[in-house]
């Protein structure tokens, strides 16, 4: 059986905030848990087109250049490419997916109830943090 291949998107402030999902008490994965925005690779989907296609559905974002960062092995989820794009101001976040969204410290973020791709994630960055 072929692993789930999944994509999430970082959008990052230069004052070293991260952007984060809530899920929803009824989602049907890791509910009432902090992730990241993203999602599953569809079908001939190329890893890039899949995370401007999640974003834009997720949050009515439209990323501009993503760059991967970050390649993962998450148990529950199967592997995880990771994305970072800086956050323009200039645009509005459009929640569609998830309960509420926060910009959070790596610190910070590592005291959240999140998912097991996060804390992944949160690990590395704060090991070395490529993105700001």
């Amino acid at each position: 059986m072929e692993k789930t291949k999944g994509v999430a998107i970082i959008l990052y402030t230069s004052d070293g905030k991260i952007l984060l999902q809530h899920r929803t008490p009824d989602a049907p994965r890791l509910p009432n848990k902090w992730g990241c925005f993203g999602g599953r690779i569809e079908a001939a989907e190329l890893p890039i087109d899949a995370v401007k296609r999640e974003c834009l559905e997720e949050l009515e974002y439209e990323l501009v250049n993503p760059l991967h960062f970050l390649t993962k092995e998450v148990l529950s989820e199967g592997t995880v490419d990771y994305f970072a794009e800086k956050y323009d101001i200039s645009k509005t976040l459009v929640l569609r997916e998830g309960r509420a969204l926060g910009w959070f410290t790596v610190e910070a973020a590592l005291e959240l109830d999140s998912t097991e791709s996060v804390q992944l994630l949160l690990e590395s960055l704060k090991e070395q943090n490529p993105l700001f």
